[in-house]
């Protein structure tokens, strides 16, 4: 989910390099720490986290996660294996 925030806010034209970073609790659905920023150094926290949901069931539907296209990924890491991101 954080690649695809910060893949998200380079093509909004907010950064052209973005680092996001998340925290969670155990037990808790509701992240304890997003934090987000560009290579400017500009904080972009606050739009994130009112734009984007990190809980882990939305995080599912966002990304369609219960398909099973990411099956073959599981397993002997997804580098160098044909993926287009590899």
């Amino acid at each position: 989910m954080c690649r695809f925030v910060a893949c998200n806010l380079i093509k909004q034209g907010l950064a052209q390099k973005a680092l996001v970073s998340v925290a969670y609790a155990i037990g808790r659905a509701e992240p304890v720490m997003i934090e987000a920023g560009n290579e400017r150094g500009e904080d972009l926290s606050d739009f994130v986290k009112e734009n984007y949901n990190f809980r882990p069931l939305a995080i599912i539907e966002r990304l369609d996660l219960r398909r099973p296209i990411y099956r073959q990924t599981a397993a002997y890491g997804h580098f160098g294996r044909g993926f287009s991101w590899g």
